[in-house]
């Protein structure tokens, strides 16, 4: 394998990791109060400072691993301050995902590895420390060495434990990148068994949510979903408890009522299905793509403009158009227009049409607009 492949599929080994923890993180512990406890879930965790870590990270790998040539030494001296730098930067990263995780590791514990405080003493001698004292004291110094080789890294270093006698330190880059891909995939490792643990717990508590669907009153189901499976309030338009238990109360006055509770009971099935699922996927070990033969494409091109039209006029009746446009309910000028063209394509179904005058009736009323929104998507399917 050339060089340029293997450091590409470092980096892809890496970033893989990654993905799966943002993956985690996005689907399953920003969603879930459950998965938020059995972390360190802090005011500071809640804000977008995540995200930015996740971001910082996939915007330094690029840095880390991509071969970038030197015209000068200039270029080279820039290149290796880079690289020593981001690798400095993902470690800490990496010490706040341990604490944020709770994985029983800390800055000690990374000390004893050499995969951690080899890279990060080479970056502390060139880049953090290149003249270091204590309590005034001359201790060493350390100066990019003016060699030829942009594949190594070369400094001059005078240090009081060699007696001031010069050293060339050299280090080779590819090494370098593979100990801090070891250091990466490593606590990623540790990282990612920690989630697929809080995953397993999530997952048993879906089964019993799954299991106290049909035992348990609407109110107390309710009351089970805000503790382990909030998500589903924010699934759809008036799924927040307070419209839910107030429709619930009304279901026999009307249809319109009670297709939203059977809607409510399809969508949290479902959704607890789909998250068990996506789940187990998640806790799956990794799948090579492997490469697939490109099946043949026929393509035929018709001359008969005439069945071109046939084919035309015989398409379906749809009304997602106007159904979208009225869901979003910005203003009685917007649902004038489309309702009134969605009035006109369903103008033999009385049903559609009687829940269209509720929903114009009550365009600032978000209980009676969404019920009746709800039935003629039902209706209309």
């Amino acid at each position: 394998m050339c060089k340029l492949k293997k450091t590409e599929q470092l980096k892809e080994d890496v970033k893989y990791k990654l993905r799966q923890i943002a993956y985690i993180w996005n689907d399953f512990i920003w969603e879930n109060d459950f998965c938020k406890r059995t972390i360190k879930f802090t005011d500071e965790v809640r804000t977008n400072y995540f995200g930015d870590i996740l971001g910082y990270f996939q915007d330094t790998f690029d840095i880390i691993f991509d071969n970038r040539e030197s015209s000068s030494y200039s270029d080279k001296f820039s290149n290796q301050i880079s690289l020593l730098q981001c690798i400095y930067v993902q470690q800490d990263f990496i010490e706040e995902l341990l604490i944020i995780f709770k994985c029983g590791i800390d800055k000690g514990k990374l000390k004893k590895d050499p995969n951690y405080y080899i890279n990060r003493e080479i970056r502390n001698e060139l880049v953090g420390h290149p003249i270091r004292k204590n309590k005034g004291k001359f201790v060493s110094s350390c100066l990019f060495g003016y060699n030829e080789e942009s594949d190594k890294i070369v400094y001059l270093r005078y240090h009081k434990d060699n007696d001031y006698e010069f050293e060339e330190m050299e280090f080779e880059i590819s090494e370098i990148i593979l100990r801090h891909k070891i250091f990466l995939e490593t606590y990623f490792d540790k990282i990612l068994n920690k989630l697929k643990r809080i995953l397993l717990g999530f997952n048993k508590e879906v089964e019993n949510i799954e299991k106290l669907i049909d035992n348990k009153n609407f109110e107390e189901l309710l009351n089970i979903l805000s503790i382990f499976f909030e998500s589903i309030f924010k699934y759809d338009f008036i799924y927040d408890k307070e419209s839910l238990l107030v429709i619930y109360a009304r279901k026999d006055e009307h249809i319109r009522y009670q297709n939203l509770i059977d809607k409510f009971y399809d969508d949290l099935k479902s959704s607890l299905k789909e998250k068990k699922e996506y789940s187990i996927k998640l806790l799956e070990p990794r799948r090579e793509i492997l490469k697939q033969e490109i099946p043949k494409i026929n393509i035929q091109f018709v001359n008969d403009i005439s069945s071109i039209e046939t084919n035309h006029d015989k398409r379906p009746l749809t009304y997602h158009y106007e159904l979208s446009k009225i869901a979003s309910k910005r203003n009685p000028l917007d649902f004038n227009h489309f309702g009134g063209l969605l009035k006109r394509k369903c103008k033999e179904n009385q049903m559609a049409l009687a829940e269209l005058e509720h929903m114009e009736l009550n365009i600032y009323n978000e209980i009676e607009y969404y019920t009746a929104y709800r039935l003629i998507c039902r209706e209309l399917k």
